[in-house]
């Protein structure tokens, strides 16, 4: 509604949300009414609506749909190390955004009521990698671009109290897209082997987690989520740094780590992605680890995304 939905302010936008709410139908199902939120983090735009929102009889409001992209540093593929970090900087800000919107609303969302819906998110590239030059804002995405999901999905997971849903907007061809097709070919992204790994989240209890790491150019040196159903925990891990491992120790309370499982995805070059010639060249890799007791020690690999399945007694 700030954009390309016609530029309202946020006053005249709560107004106009107001007219279209007051009265619903219903259709036979419960309605879910998203209202749109600021481009990244504008704290202005959410405060003046939620104000203006106020100043008369409120109408249904479940969600508040801020959308961040972390944009772009050098290209998709070409980029030099310095670039490799100041875009995962700007993807770690979603933590922040996430923060102040909440803080915002809790004035007038003093319940929590009102939930975040991130309703875009991820890396935008110049222009220059598409595999069809007819197929708008595609993008190659490389291991940089998978430590961006990751790194953001383990945000939305540490703030499932108040994000109750994020979407990645272009699923084929387009931004941080986890599919590239044209014609009968077809490939998956190391994106979408990030969505992968991290889908054993998906309706598990979220577990509270706290990292501790030397930080690598202003970021976390490591930085993760973890989650349990019945007796397994999930726990994924990012190791951000373009060119050192990570030795941490993982310590759990009240629980003793019978049996493991890890999954890997990394590759010795950060700009590594996959193409109709070499589908597979970033993919993830399971195997049986040694794990056990309650506190141990793991090597996390250079840029690379974790998951650690661990059954619990």
């Amino acid at each position: 509604m700030w954009g390309c939905g016609g530029s309202f302010t946020p006053e005249d936008y709560a107004n106009d949300y107001r007219h279209f709410t007051t009265w619903l139908p219903g259709y036979g199902v419960p309605l879910y009414m998203i209202a749109c939120g600021p481009s990244g983090d504008d704290i202005e735009w959410t405060e003046n609506f939620f104000r203006q929102y106020e100043c008369a009889s409120k109408t249904q409001l479940n969600g508040w749909a801020p959308h961040y992209y972390c944009g772009a540093a050098g290209g998709a593929i070409d980029f030099t190390e310095a670039e490799w970090y100041e875009l995962l900087r700007k993807a770690n800000r979603m933590e922040r955004l996430i923060l102040n919107q909440w803080h915002t609303m809790e004035e007038f969302n003093p319940r929590g009521e009102v939930k975040l819906i991130v309703d875009e998110w991820g890396a935008w590239h110049p222009s220059g990698t598409e595999i069809n030059p007819l197929h708008t804002f595609e993008q190659i995405s490389t291991m940089r671009d998978a430590l961006i999901a990751a790194l953001t999905l383990d945000t939305f997971n540490r703030h499932c109290d108040k994000v109750f849903m994020a979407n990645i907007a272009q699923m084929v061809n387009n931004l941080h897209s986890l599919f590239l097709a044209d014609g009968d070919k077809f490939v998956a992204t190391p994106n979408f082997h990030v969505f992968d790994i991290y889908a054993p989240h998906k309706g598990a209890d979220a577990l509270r987690t706290d990292f501790s790491a030397h930080e690598v150019e202003g970021l976390p040196g490591i930085a993760g989520s973890a989650s349990m159903r019945e007796n397994l925990i999930t726990l994924t891990v990012t190791n951000l740094h373009a060119a050192d491992s990570v030795e941490a120790e993982i310590s759990i309370k009240g629980a003793q780590v019978q049996e493991a499982r890890q999954t890997i995805l990394s590759h010795d070059d950060i700009h590594a992605n996959n193409t109709f010639e070499h589908p597979e060249e970033v993919v993830p890799k399971t195997s049986e680890v040694s794990l056990q007791g309650n506190s141990f020690k793991f090597a996390f690999p250079p840029a690379s995304i974790v998951r650690l399945d661990l059954a619990i007694s």
